[in-house]
C-alpha cells in the first residue's frame, strides 16, 4: 500500500479481506471503506485479529474501523447456504457474548437482542430461499447490529476460546464459532 502510494484501502469480501483491510489500516494509518460479502459484522468493529506463528493477537485500534461501510445484498448471493449459516452465527455470537459483557449496557443489549432476532430469522429465510435479496439484506442488517454490539464491548469466554483454537490449530473462524457458542453460553 505504501509502495503504491495508496491514499486509502478498499476491502471488499469476507471476514479475511476485511480483515487484511483492517491490518493494512493498523500498520499504515490509511483510511479503510469495507464492503463485506459475508454476515459477521466485523466491518462495524474496531478490532483486529493477526495469527502469527500459530497464535493469535488481537487489538482495538480506532485506525481499523471503516470509515464507511456498503452493503449490497447482491453481493452475497454466491455465498453459499452453509458459508452464509456459519457467518451469520459468528455475528450472533457477537451480540450474545455483548448481552454479558461487563461493560454491557441497556442500549446494547437491545441492539443485541434484535440483532440476534433480525439474523436468526434472516438466516432461516436465506436456507430456504438462497436467492432472496431481501432476506439476505436482513442478515446484512443484523450483521450491522451484531457487529455494532461486539464494537461497543469486550470480548469474553466465547471470542477468547474460539482465538485460541482458530490460532492454535488452523480452525475456520466462523465454523468454529458456530460450534463453539452453544457449550459457552451453557
Amino acid at each position: 500500500a505504501r509502495a503504491a502510494g495508496a491514499d486509502g484501502c478498499v476491502a471488499v469480501g469476507g471476514g479475511s479481506s476485511v480483515g487484511l483491510g483492517k491490518a493494512i489500516a493498523l500498520r499504515t494509518g490509511l483510511p479503510l471503506i469495507a464492503v463485506p460479502s459475508t454476515y459477521s459484522g466485523s466491518e462495524m468493529t474496531p478490532v483486529w485479529g493477526l495469527t502469527e506463528h500459530g497464535v493469535k493477537r488481537t487489538g482495538r485500534d480506532p485506525k481499523v474501523l471503516p470509515r464507511s461501510v456498503v452493503y449490497d445484498p447482491e453481493l452475497t448471493l454466491s455465498l453459499p447456504v452453509p458459508l452464509s449459516v456459519t457467518s451469520g452465527i459468528n455475528a450472533v455470537a457477537h451480540a450474545v457474548e455483548a448481552l454479558y459483557a461487563p461493560d454491557t449496557s441497556p442500549l446494547i443489549a437491545l441492539m443485541a437482542e434484535e440483532g440476534v432476532r433480525a439474523m436468526a430469522r434472516a438466516l432461516a429465510d436465506v436456507a430456504e430461499e438462497p436467492t432472496c435479496l431481501e432476506a439476505r439484506g436482513r442478515a446484512l442488517y443484523g450483521a450491522w447490529l451484531c457487529g455494532s454490539c461486539l464494537g461497543a464491548t469486550t470480548m469474553g469466554l466465547h471470542h477468547k476460546l474460539c482465538h485460541v483454537l482458530g490460532g492454535s490449530f488452523g480452525l475456520p473462524h466462523a465454523e468454529t464459532h458456530t460450534v463453539v457458542l452453544p457449550y459457552a453460553l451453557a
